[in-house]
């Protein structure tokens, strides 16, 4: 079996970045990821949804610096990169600040949207420039009293010519390299940008190459993996077959419209992910790994159960779920556990326990447990996760 980083399927969903663009929360999610690593197993309602690349490439930026050059994505001439504040005397007025924005995005975008609004906040000396509207747009902060550019988050789609067909073509080897042998159509590119004056790894980019097949991603300039639409008929019946047994292990009898199939690719990951639902934001989810179809992952997150808005109650509810009995935990656990990997779960050791999560080691200490569960002490989320390395 291939080495898996830890809690890496945590994050199998839809890509390294799940948000369409980079909004305020997105880019702050991103951040917070950069600064610790990859995330832990979530709570209060947040969806275990991001690339099962998204954890090795964000433990890999952590220690690449804050600001690394991105040339040629889009082209001579049209390179976003490294960010440089300018040092000469600015022009405060309302046309200086949109100068500035406007030349930020030049930088940044390598193209220029249309002109929203200039907001001055006098409370906190900061102006916001707004460009574009809907997926594609861009907010540029800016200090009013030094004219500084704090922070920015943008966006914008390239059509296949603006592509520079270096980035294709690597995209290309690096997907033969990761196993995938079949041929890529690149119809265009979404380049995303954010930079938080204040953040550890204040400049980030996201770029996506799309293509009738998938999509290729980079983080910072650099290959993160891609995501491969797989047809129903591509998988055999019995593969099919098992990961709805894995759904049905966790939830009981039921059944949900299997939505949407794909195969992500990374240096060391190849799974299949199978989302159940009516959209690709349905709540049920199973990933595999792609040679050997071994269930990996599980999740229904129509299982889970949201706290209560008071927060007296909600620290209640919380207090009561923290002191749950372990061992009842570990044995309600096996029954889904057991079957679902082929372990027995009982001679595991419970290592570590938050508010709706509980970890279980092997007694080799090579695998562990993770798992997830809700107020009524039912499991809506079960992981397995190689803890040392082949």
């Amino acid at each position: 079996m291939k080495e898996r980083g830890p809690k890496w399927y945590e994050e199998a969903r839809n890509g390294p970045f799940r948000e369409s663009r980079f909004t305020e929360a997105a880019a702050d999610k991103v951040i917070m990821q950069v600064r610790t690593g990859a995330p832990g197993p979530e709570r209060a309602g947040r969806k275990l949804r991001l690339s099962c690349i998204a954890a090795a490439i964000i433990l890999l930026l952590a220690g690449a610096g804050a600001l690394l050059q991105q040339k040629g994505l889009l082209g001579e001439g049209r390179q976003a990169g490294v960010f440089y504040q300018e040092v000469k005397t600015p022009d405060l007025t309302d046309a200086g600040l949109r100068k500035t924005a406007e030349r930020i995005m030049r930088e940044q975008l390598g193209k220029k949207l249309p002109f929203v609004s200039l907001e001055r906040m006098e409370r906190i000396n900061e102006a916001v420039v707004r460009f574009g509207e809907g997926e594609f747009s861009g907010t540029i902060r800016i200090d009013t009293e030094s004219g500084e550019v704090t922070e920015w988050n943008m966006s914008a789609l390239y059509s296949l010519k603006e592509i520079d067909s270096r980035l294709m073509s690597e995209a290309a080897v690096k997907l033969r390299d990761n196993g995938y042998a079949e041929g890529f159509t690149v119809t265009g590119l979404k380049h995303f940008t954010s930079y938080y004056r204040d953040a550890d790894q204040a400049f980030q980019t996201h770029d996506i190459l799309l293509g009738k097949e998938g999509r290729i991603d980079y983080a910072n300039g650099i290959y993160a993996g891609a995501t491969i639409n797989l047809d129903k008929d591509e998988l055999s019946g019995e593969v099919i077959q098992k990961a709805d047994k894995a759904l049905k292990l966790l939830r009981g009898e039921g059944e949900d419209h299997l939505y949407q199939i794909t195969r992500g690719l990374a240096a060391k990951w190849d799974v299949i992910t199978l989302i159940y639902g009516e959209d690709e934001n349905g709540p049920s989810t199973v990933i595999m790994d792609y040679a050997t179809h071994e269930i990996l992952h599980v999740e229904d997150n129509s299982l889970y159960i949201e706290g209560s808005y008071d927060s007296k109650i909600h620290g209640e509810q919380d207090t009561k779920m923290l002191a749950m009995d372990n061992a009842k935990l570990q044995s309600s656990a096996a029954v889904i556990a057991d079957e679902l990997f082929g372990i027995r779960l009982e001679d595991y050791t419970v290592v570590n326990k938050t508010i709706g999560n509980i970890s279980f080691e092997s007694p080799s200490g090579d695998f562990r447990i993770n798992a997830a569960f809700n107020y009524e002490g039912v499991f809506y989320s079960m992981g397995r996760q190689i803890t040392t390395p082949e």
